[in-house]
């Protein structure tokens, strides 16, 4: 009985490293915009921060 309450706990704890890794991954990929959009509607960066042109914080954009 206690190896199968030590494997049922080991499946969650697998389970929930697959799905925070990717949880994590989804974001590699994220693009941000300027709210605004400043320098058009197809201007996306590859990191988060400010737009260069009127200093907004940038937005994810939504896929």
């Amino acid at each position: 009985m206690r190896s199968h309450a030590i494997k049922i706990v080991s499946g969650f704890m697998l389970a929930s490293a697959v799905f925070i890794g990717c949880a994590e991954s989804s974001n590699e990929h994220a693009e941000y915009q300027c709210p605004m959009k400043c320098e058009g509607v197809d201007k996306t960066y590859k990191t988060e921060g400010k737009c260069p042109v009127c200093k907004m914080n940038l937005k994810e954009v939504e896929q």
